[in-house]
Parts: structure tokens; sequence; C-alpha cells
């Protein structure tokens, strides 16, 4: 399980979770032809990561753009490397979104 003492995943472990549900988004859609795929992906989460059903759907709610984002990051990428370009993308962008919202203009 990827919890820390906090009982929350730290932000290496977050990241893989996000990255792996991300790519299962993706071959739902591709793959399975499932437009929704969102009960699905909690199932699996809270199999894999060993979460509460509650949990898993906590965690998918708050974080469905960035799954969404990286999923069709996947969708659209033709190469391991433009995935990596991509998730540099969109790590700079969630950067500077959070830079944004704490020091506003």
């Amino acid at each position: 399980m990827f919890d820390d003492f906090n009982g929350r995943p730290s932000p290496k472990e977050f990241g893989k979770r996000t990255f792996g549900v991300g790519r299962l988004y993706s071959l739902l859609r591709q793959e399975c032809g499932i437009e929704d795929p969102w009960h699905i992906m909690v199932l699996a989460v809270c199999s894999f990561e060993e979460l509460h059903v509650k949990d898993g759907w906590e965690y998918m709610l708050t974080n469905r753009k960035d799954v969404e984002d990286t999923g069709r990051l996947f969708e659209q990428a033709n190469s391991p490397q433009e995935v990596e370009q991509g998730l540099r993308e969109l790590k700079e962008r969630d950067l500077q979104e959070r830079l944004q919202r704490n020091n506003p203009a």
C-alpha cells in the first residue's frame, strides 16, 4: 500500500497512482470502447491500493481532471517520449495553476 504514517500517499506515490489510473482510463476508452469507465476504475484502484470504496470514489472525484488529462495524454501520444514530454507539461501547468491560486495578482 502507498500510505505513509499519516495515512496519506507521498507525492511520488500519488503521482504513480494518478499515472496508473490515467493509463487505465485510456485503455478502457480505447480498447474496450467504454466512454464512462469511472466505476471500473474506482473498483480497480480500491482493489490494488487496498482502499475502501468510499475512499476510492473520493480520490477519483477529487482528481478527475488529472486522471482525464493523463488519459488523454496516452490517447494522443505516439511514443513513450511524447508521454514523458506531455507529463512534464502537465506538471508545469499544475504548478503554474497552484502558484496563481496561492498568489493572486
